[in-house]
């Protein structure tokens, strides 16, 4: 009993410290959002200097180059996303009026025949605290942008200048050097071919809104790119503003023409394109990324919810150092497509342990005779 006794203060305080670490991450997420954001940067970036350096170009003309291309692709998109909502919160009564319009029918006139067409200056008050709101949050992650370029350009000289393992006294064919370089690896391909996959249905759908004459289309092409990031539910959140948006300029007819294009795009791409190109890359269950988009977005916000794919990867990386996670974070990367030999092997095992467990937890009959 005694032994039974202990293992039990030992989960109980493992699961203990496991939740204390999850609350302070939650709590300091203000700070190590910028950290994150500026580690998949540097990850994603960092083989760029290493081919200008073999097509002759000087180290240090690299890094700048480098540097230099990734703050101007942030910067054109942090200023673009700044001013067009800048310029919507201001807008957006009329907007809200002409929706109301579509909605009541032709403008209302009095009895003498004067139009008694609400104008945007006799709009409720009641709209600013919502764009307001709006505005504050998207200012919010545009600073955590900002502090991220700024840990970048520390980063991606450390991550360069930083030598060898071998050169630093460490085994290169160690499997925890190995593990962090896989970890790496693939990081920098879920990036780097998520980014042009998104790319390219934001192209396709600003191009879309444009021809149907919807507003801020630039916007909300950057506002789907960006959502793209977000697994399964990112591509709900980015299709709601220009419907929104497409029903006050048009009517219902259009704002429906809208929400087919964007299902046809964004649904077709993240359907059918997006998992051939990547799901055999990062083996991991499309279950396990479900629960970590709201588990990461729960604890880091929308920061988190851009980096779930990356953090759940790191997690599974440490759970498979370790002998007694190991099986679990097997049954993690299950996708469908392993051999059914390798899945059996990790749920034996895991089985295994349960039985253990059930055994140990069972009192023992000698020692109940002892005390009697």
């Amino acid at each position: 009993m005694n032994n039974i006794q202990g293992r039990l203060v030992i989960y109980l305080v493992a699961f203990a410290a496991i939740f204390v670490i999850l609350f302070g991450i939650r709590g300091s997420a203000y700070i190590i959002n910028p950290i994150l954001l500026a580690a998949v940067i540097t990850i994603t970036v960092l083989p760029i200097p290493s081919r200008l350096a073999k097509r002759g170009v000087p180290g240090w003309l690299a890094l700048v180059l480098t540097i230099l291309l990734v703050v101007v692709v942030l910067g054109l998109v942090i200023l673009t996303v700044f001013f067009s909502i800048s310029k919507l919160s201001t807008e957006l009564p009329i907007y809200m009026t002409g929706d109301s319009q579509q909605t009541t029918g032709d403008p209302t006139t009095t009895e003498t025949g004067t139009d008694t067409t609400t104008q945007p200056d006799e709009i409720p008050v009641e709209i600013s605290p919502i764009a307001q709101g709006v505005l504050g949050v998207v200012l919010d992650m545009l600073v955590q942008f900002g502090w991220a370029l700024v840990i970048f350009f520390f980063m991606i000289s450390a991550a360069i200048s930083l030598p060898t393992p071998s050169r630093m006294g460490l085994d290169p064919n160690a499997p925890a050097i190995g593990r962090v370089t896989h970890l790496t690896e693939d990081v920098r391909k879920y990036i780097t071919v998520l980014t042009g996959i998104n790319f390219l249905v934001g192209l396709g759908d600003t191009i879309f809104l444009m021809i149907l004459g919807v507003d801020y289309a630039v916007l909300w092409g950057l506002l789907a790119w960006f959502m793209g990031y977000i697994p399964s539910i990112g591509f709900i959140i980015a299709l709601i503003p220009p419907v929104l948006m497409a029903y006050a300029q048009y009517g219902l007819q259009t704002a429906l023409v809208v929400l087919m294009g964007f299902v046809l795009i964004n649904g077709g791409v993240q359907n059918f394109v997006q998992p051939k190109m990547m799901g055999n890359r990062l083996k991991i269950s499309p279950v396990v990324v479900f629960v970590g988009l709201f588990i990461w977005g729960y604890l880091l916000g929308g920061i988190g919810a851009l980096l779930a794919v990356p953090m759940t990867l790191l997690v599974l990386i440490i759970m498979e150092n370790f002998e007694g996670t190991r099986p679990l974070a097997v049954l993690m990367r299950y996708t469908g497509e392993e051999k059914k030999e390798e899945r059996k092997e990790a749920a034996k095992h895991v089985k295994g342990l349960f039985n253990r467990f059930k055994r140990e937890s069972k009192p023992d009959p000698e020692s109940e005779d002892v005390k009697e």
